[in-house]
Parts: C-alpha cells; sequence; structure tokens
C-alpha cells in the first residue's frame, strides 16, 4: 500500500504540471494551482482508495478521513511523501531520530 501512494503520488504530480503546462502557467495564480493539486490527489486518493494510515496499521480498515489525509499529503508532492514515508520507516526501525527534510515546519530549536 505505501509503494502505491508513492507512485500515485508521482503520477499525481505530474499530470499536474502537464496540466498547468497546458494552461498555461501565467494564467494560474499560487492559490490556484494549490486548490487544483489538492483536488485532483483527494480525486486519486478516493478513486484508488489510497489510505496510508491504514498502512500504518494506525485503523483497522481504510476509511474515508484517512483517504482524505492521503490526498492532502498527496498535495504536497513526492517529495513531501518520500520523505514522510522515510520518517515513518526510520521511526519504526527505531534508528534514527524524527527528521523531516522537505521544509514542513520551522527549523529552529524548540
Amino acid at each position: 500500500m505505501l509503494a502505491q501512494v508513492i507512485i500515485i503520488g508521482i503520477i499525481v504530480e505530474r499530470v499536474w504540471e502537464y496540466l498547468q503546462l497546458a494552461i498555461g502557467e501565467q494564467y494560474l495564480s499560487t492559490r490556484t494551482k494549490i486548490i487544483g493539486a489538492v483536488l485532483l490527489s483527494l480525486t486519486a486518493a478516493i478513486v484508488f482508495e489510497l489510505d496510508f494510515l491504514f498502512a500504518l496499521e494506525v485503523f483497522n480498515a481504510p476509511s474515508w478521513p484517512g483517504y482524505i489525509l492521503t490526498g492532502f499529503v498527496l498535495s504536497m508532492g513526492s517529495h513531501v511523501v518520500h520523505d514522510l514515508f522515510g520518517v515513518i520507516k526510520g521511526v519504526r526501525e527505531d534508528k534514527r531520530p524524527l527528521e523531516l527534510e522537505a521544509g514542513l515546519g520551522d527549523d529552529r530549536e524548540i
């Protein structure tokens, strides 16, 4: 299931980039680009029933909250998806600290 999420994430990202080229990036605001990515990603997550919370055994069965959350994660792009799963894998193996490399949050120490 995790491999499916990553593969669909890459495909969705490429399809959205292609659609932006077809429309013309000069006609799309940043807000429009974000909304488009979210809608396309949510649609893909729901149609393909992608639920990384179920894949990570957080839930016992696929669920709508899992589909929606997966759609939002997919909309952030393949780098974020890859980093997120790397973090999860590291936490599961308990071999490395929790780190995100894709710019999710503040780098300042607390």
